[in-house]
């Protein structure tokens, strides 16, 4: 085989898993700080109790997602043309997103509860898929 269609075949499964990893990146995170909420381990940050996430914050050091990442990866999944859990994973990251702009501001312990309850049903339930259509090649 040569160089060229390697790169293709490669950029193909990139298109294909990239959504799908960040779905499980932010599972993580929302478990992170549903645990980290349930045993009140937080932290104050300008005046505010945040939980305290380490391993999210970890991550974070070396990888941020935001709307020029949301963007890359709605080209790969449409340029690839990947199946339709592909692309209801990047329509959630771009809700995720936007939730995540909207709730900047304190909340409730309960609303923090099932915000976090949701997105880890929803996100794991799309890394689930994905993992499933990953393996069935």
């Amino acid at each position: 085989m040569n160089i060229v269609y390697r790169a293709r075949v490669l950029l193909i499964n990139i298109g294909k898993m990239l959504p799908f990893v960040m779905c499980a990146f932010v599972a993580l995170s929302y478990a992170e700080s549903f645990l980290s909420i349930l045993t009140n381990n937080v932290v104050e940050w300008n005046g505010y109790a945040i939980p305290k996430c380490s391993v999210s914050w970890f991550i974070g050091r070396y990888f941020e997602y935001d709307f020029i990442t949301l963007a890359a990866f709605v080209v790969l999944s449409i340029s690839t043309e990947t199946c339709l859990y592909n692309r209801i994973a990047c329509l959630y990251l771009a809700v995720n997103l936007a939730e995540k702009s909207y709730f900047d501001f304190e909340l409730e312990p309960l609303t923090i509860y099932i915000i976090c309850a949701v997105n880890i049903a929803v996100s794991g339930y799309l890394t689930f898929r994905g993992i499933r259509i990953l393996l069935n090649k």
